[in-house]
């Protein structure tokens, strides 16, 4: 196998990582946003009264630099989805 060909699958690979990662990362976001409406608790308290296995769980979720695209590309599309209008 050519180098070329090495390249473009790590490539295909890497990008087919990202499409799959938005709606994961996406459901992780909305779900996050909804628990923080329905507690009333800003984000850092939110996150100190996390348990120990969803501090893991969230790690896991948004500490990999992997996800890091996936998750930057799923909060602007969740930040778009949710948009309010302006009023006028």
């Amino acid at each position: 196998m050519s180098s070329s060909m090495i390249t473009l699958i790590l490539v295909s690979i890497a990008v087919a990582y990202f499409l799959i990662m938005i709606p994961v990362q996406y459901v992780y976001i909305r779900e996050l946003k909804q628990h923080q409406a329905k507690s009333g608790l800003s984000q850092s308290e939110m996150y100190e009264k996390m348990s120990f296995s969803m501090e893991q769980a969230h790690f896991g979720v948004q500490g990999n630099l992997f996800n890091i695209p996936s998750s930057f590309a799923a909060s602007l599309i969740y930040k778009w989805c949710h948009r309010k209008s302006p009023k006028i």
